[in-house]
């Protein structure tokens, strides 16, 4: 994570808390060259799985399936 500000890229997260939605997370961070305060909004990054069976069948397994 760098600084939007400096460009540093030596940040400390400040405080962490799970949004109304509870689908992300919204970290308050520091920069530890500029003391300047920012908030990054972290979510999971879901992907599909791939399985294939002994048939050699593709089955996509994951969020949307």
């Amino acid at each position: 994570m760098f600084c939007p500000y400096c460009r540093h890229t030596d940040t400390k997260v400040v405080d962490s808390r799970l949004t109304q939605e509870g689908r992300s997370v919204r970290r308050r961070r520091e920069c530890e060259k500029c003391q300047a305060r920012f908030s990054t909004y972290e979510e999971p990054d879901f992907y599909r799985v791939t399985v294939i069976k002994k048939e050699r069948v593709l089955y996509w397994m994951g969020q949307g399936a």
